[in-house]
C-alpha cells in the first residue's frame, strides 16, 4: 500500500499505474519482474533519460508523440486561443442581466435560463462531438465548432430589442460552439504530451478556460455601458474569425492510432501488451515501408480519414455506461458542483448588487469579477511552479511508480480556499455597509478552488483512462452541464426564498462533504481501476470504441 493507496489484491499490473524512472537500475529491474513488465527495461527515455516515456511513441514521424516540442506547443496555444475566445461568449450578458429584463419584456428568470440553455446546448454537442472525433479525428470538429461559435455570436449581435428567441437562438449556437472546447481539449493534451508534461498543460487550458470567463464580465460590463452590449458579440466575431484560421494554418490533426505496444499506460495483467518484446515490435515496424513524413501542405487537409471502425450509434450511447465508473461518478460531485455554484455566483450577482444597498450599473457589476480573474490566474501558477513537480517527487517516493491518484492531493487547497469562500459569500452579501470588495474576494476564493478542482479532475481522468478519456470527459460534461442547466431554474427563485446566507451556507456544506469524501477515492482508486478493467464494461455492452487497424 504505497503512499496510502490500496493495492488491488491478485493484480499485478492496474492500467493508468507506470514506472516513470530508472534512477535505481537494481530495484527497478527487481519490481519489474516481480510486476510482469520486464519489457519496460528497453523503453524510450525523456532527453534527460531519467523518465520513462508514458506512452511511448511509435516510430512514425507523423506520431504526434514525436513532434518536436515547438511544433506541440504551437498546437495546444492555437487551440487554448480558440477555447479562451469561445469563453467569452457565456459570461458576456452577467452584468447586463437587468438591462435585458427591461428590453426584452421579460422576468430575470427567463434572462438567467438563457445561460441554461447554453450549457444544455454544450452537453448535447459535446456528446455529437465525442461521436465525431472517433470517426474524423480533432481538426474537422474544432473548426465546426469555431464557425457555430462565430454564428452565435453573429446573431446575437444583430438581435432586435424584443426578440427574446432571437437571443435564446444565439445562445444555443454558441452553447453547440463550446462542445468540443469543454470535451477535447484535454484528450488533445493527452494526444501530444507524456504523462509528466500534461499537468502544467492541463493547468493552462483552465486558466484559459475560467480565466477568461471571469475577465469577460469586467470588460462586458464597460462596453455594454459605453456601446451597448451588442457590441461584444461583434467584437467576438472578429475574434472569431481569428481563431477559425489560426486553427486553419495551426493546428494540423493530433488523433493518432498508435499500436497497442506503445500505450504503457494501458496495458493490464490479462492485455497481451504485457508480454510484447518492444525490441521485436521494433523490428517488425522496420520490416515496413518508412513512413514519410507529411507536409505543412499535406497537414492543411481537414479530413484525414477515418480513426475508428465503429458504428454512429454505438459511440454516441458509450459516455452513458461511462457515467457509471467511480472516476467520472467523482469528477462530477467534485468539479461539476463546484463549476454550478460558481456560475450561480454569477447568476444571482445582479439579484444582489443591482438593487439597493449597491445599485450598481453594469460597468460596476463588471468590477466584481476582477477578484475571481486573479484567482484563477494565482491556481495556474501555483500547479504550473508546483504540480508536476510534487506528482513526480510522489512518483519516487513511491518506488519509482506513478498513480493517477497522487492528482487527487490538489484537493487540499480546493478544501481550504473554495469551503470558507462559498459559505462567507452569502454573508458578506448580506451584511449592510459592507464594501463589495470583499464579497468580490470571497468569490476569488471560489474561483480559486474551481480551477484547481478541474486541474485535479481532468488529470485524473485522462492519467486514469487515457484509453477512454474522450468517452469519459462527455460523460462528466453531459452530468456537469445538465446539472448547471438544471440549476439555473432554481438558483435565482431559492435565493429569493431563502436568502444568500442559508443558500450559500448549504452549498458550502454539500461541498465539504464531497471534498472530504475524495479521500476514499484516493485510498481505492486504485482498486476501483482495477475493477473497472476486468469487468470492462464497455466491452461487455459492446461499446468500447476500436481503433482503426494499422
Amino acid at each position: 500500500m504505497g503512499l496510502g493507496i490500496r493495492e488491488p489484491s491478485g493484480s499485478s499490473h492496474v492500467p493508468g499505474t507506470v514506472k516513470l524512472y530508472e534512477s535505481d537500475p537494481a530495484r527497478l529491474d527487481a519490481t519489474l519482474e516481480e510486476s510482469g513488465l520486464t519489457f519496460a527495461r528497453r523503453l524510450k527515455k525523456s532527453k534527460e533519460g531519467e523518465i520513462t516515456l508514458v506512452p511511448q511513441p511509435s516510430e512514425s514521424p507523423n506520431d504526434p508523440l514525436n513532434w518536436p516540442p515547438w511544433k506541440k506547443d504551437l498546437t495546444f496555444l492555437t487551440i487554448c486561443f480558440a477555447t479562451a475566445v469561445g469563453c467569452t461568449v457565456g459570461p458576456a450578458l452577467a452584468p447586463v442581466h437587468v438591462d435585458l429584463m427591461v428590453e426584452f419584456h421579460t422576468s430575470y428568470t427567463t434572462i438567467a435560463n438563457l445561460t441554461g440553455y447554453q450549457f444544455f446546448a454544450t452537453g448535447v454537442a459535446g456528446l455529437l462531438c465525442e461521436v465525431m472525433t472517433r470517426f474524423w479525428g480533432r481538426r474537422p470538429i474544432y473548426l465546426l465548432s469555431i464557425g457555430f461559435l462565430f454564428a452565435g455570436a453573429l446573431w446575437n449581435a444583430i438581435v432586435k430589442s424584443g426578440d427574446t428567441g432571437g437571443l435564446l437562438g444565439g445562445r444555443v449556437l454558441q452553447g453547440i460552439g463550446l462542445g468540443a472546447f469543454e470535451t477535447l481539449v484535454v484528450t488533445s493534451i493527452g494526444d501530444m504530451y507524456f504523462v509528466h508534461e500534461r499537468g502544467k498543460r492541463i493547468a493552462f487550458y483552465n486558466l484559459l478556460f475560467f480565466g477568461t470567463s471571469y475577465f469577460t464580465p469586467i470588460l462586458a460590463g464597460y462596453i455594454s455601458a459605453k456601446y451597448g452590449w451588442r457590441t461584444q458579440f461583434k467584437i467576438m466575431t472578429g475574434f472569431f474569425t481569428a481563431a477559425l484560421i489560426m486553427t486553419f494554418l495551426l493546428c494540423p490533426e493530433h488523433a493518432f492510432v498508435r499500436d497497442r505496444k506503445f500505450e504503457t499506460d494501458l496495458v493490464s495483467e490479462d492485455s497481451s501488451a504485457t508480454n510484447v518484446n518492444v525490441d521485436e515490435g521494433k523490428e517488425k515496424i522496420k520490416a515496413t515501408p518508412v513512413e514519410r513524413k507529411k507536409t505543412f501542405l499535406q497537414e492543411l487537409k481537414v479530413y484525414n480519414g477515418r480513426f475508428s471502425t465503429d458504428g454512429f450509434l454505438k459511440l454516441l450511447v458509450a459516455p452513458f455506461p461511462a457515467m457509471f465508473y467511480p472516476a467520472a461518478i467523482w469528477v462530477f460531485l467534485l468539479q461539476g458542483t463546484f463549476v454550478t455554484w460558481g456560475i450561480g455566483v454569477s447568476i444571482v450577482i445582479a439579484q444582489i448588487f443591482a438593487v439597493p444597498p449597491y445599485n450598481f450599473n453594469p460597468t460596476q457589476m463588471g468590477y466584481i469579477y476582477a477578484a475571481p480573474t486573479i484567482g484563477a490566474l494565482v491556481a495556474y501558477i501555483l500547479c504550473l511552479l508546483t504540480y508536476d513537480r510534487f506528482c513526480l517527487y510522489l512518483t519516487k517516493r513511491n518506488n519509482f511508480t506513478y498513480e493517477p491518484e497522487f492528482r487527487i492531493f490538489l484537493v487540499i487547497p480546493v478544501l481550504i480556499t473554495g469551503i470558507p469562500g462559498l459559505i462567507a459569500y452569502g454573508y458578506a452579501t448580506t451584511t449592510p455597509g459592507l464594501h463589495w470588495i470583499v464579497p468580490s474576494i470571497l468569490y476569488g476564493m471560489l474561483t480559486f478552488a474551481v480551477v484547481m478542482a478541474c486541474i485535479a479532475t481532468y488529470s485524473y481522468i485522462l492519467d486514469a483512462h487515457r484509453d477512454l478519456s474522450v468517452e469519459l470527459m462527455v460523460a462528466v460534461l453531459l452530468l456537469k452541464n445538465f446539472f448547471s442547466w438544471g440549476s439555473t431554474f432554481y438558483l435565482s427563485d431559492w435565493l429569493a426564498k431563502w436568502g444568500a446566507r442559508k443558500v450559500f451556507l448549504t452549498l458550502g456544506l454539500i461541498q465539504a462533504g464531497i471534498c472530504i469524501g475524495s479521500v476514499v477515492v484516493y485510498v481505492y482508486g486504485k482498486v476501483w481501476r482495477a475493477m473497472m478493467a476486468r469487468v470492462k464494461l464497455l466491452e461487455r455492452l459492446g461499446l468500447r470504441p476500436e481503433k482503426m487497424k494499422m
